[in-house]
């Protein structure tokens, strides 16, 4: 791959793999407003690694049921075909970036922290109304073009990182001083790249710096990203804990005591990365 800047970054994109074959079929699937979940499910069935860690989220605590669901049609029922959809867009593109041993950028604590924050930011959804599943997944990528860029732009992303070590800085300033931008443009366009839903790649883009075009999940992705970091869940890439825009938490509703009460209930559902990483 070329040095990343500005001017080829979409074709620098529109070069990155598309994801399998079997995810997008699905993903085509899961968008149909005619889809029969027997069909849906006998797709997934064909992918056992996918089948399985659909069985174990609908029996993991996060969804909290009493009875155990022992068949993907019982779990397709329970689960519904937007949390389906969720689960696959998630297992699918955790699967173009296999964890490894970088002792400059743990992917392993990255996803970590990124499934903490869908997790963080699905809890607080319901308290501000939002879509929980929408806001679980743009929690969970909202930090993709880190990602994307250790992986296929390791030239650039080494010098991103020796910036942010010489400066104590956030990785997102060290982008920016590097790069001239940061993750979080390289994320919204590897987002539409991979045709996900435009309220996800809204919240990747602008989760950082609330502008006009922010959205409500945006603000909710920022939101459940710095209540993380404080909490220590998982890493991101630097130790630094951005600026909370306490205006963004009144829009949506949200207090400090209501982001105390819901502390042990996101603490308690951290160990789900281990259900998506698995």
């Amino acid at each position: 791959m070329a040095s990343l800047n500005i001017n080829n970054l979409d074709r620098e994109v529109r070069e990155l793999p598309s994801l399998s074959v079997v995810v997008s079929q699905l993903l085509t699937l899961l968008q149909r407003d005619d889809v029969a979940m027997a069909e849906l499910m006998e797709e997934i069935g064909r992918d056992q690694g996918l089948a399985a860690r659909i069985l174990r989220i609908a029996n993991s605590p996060f969804y909290g049921l009493s009875t155990h669901i022992a068949s993907l049609k019982d779990a397709g029922a329970m689960l519904g075909v937007h949390t389906l959809y969720n689960i696959v867009t998630a297992a699918g593109i955790m699967g173009q970036f296999p964890a490894t041993a970088d002792e400059s950028f743990d992917r392993l604590s990255f996803w970590k922290h990124a499934i903490g924050v869908g997790v963080c930011a699905r809890v607080l959804a319901r308290h501000s109304g939002l879509d929980t599943e929408v806001a679980f997944t743009a929690g969970l990528l909202h930090d993709i073009g880190k990602l994307v860029m250790a992986a296929y732009f390791e030239d650039d992303f080494s010098h991103v990182l020796a910036y942010r070590d010489e400066h104590d800085c956030l990785l997102r300033d060290a982008e920016q001083a590097v790069l001239g931008f940061d993750h979080t443009v390289i994320g919204a366009r590897v987002a539409r790249h991979w045709k996900l839903p435009e309220p996800v790649v809204n919240a990747i883009q602008h989760h950082h710096v609330l502008m006009d075009v922010a959205s409500p999940l945006s603000e909710l992705v920022h939101v459940a990203d710095i209540l993380c970091r404080a909490l220590d869940i998982g890493h991101g890439g630097d130790d630094l804990i951005p600026v909370l825009n306490m205006a963004a938490m009144k829009r949506l509703g949200l207090k400090w005591a209501l982001l105390a009460d819901c502390l042990g209930e996101i603490e308690s559902l951290n160990s789900f990365s281990d259900l998506l990483i698995a």
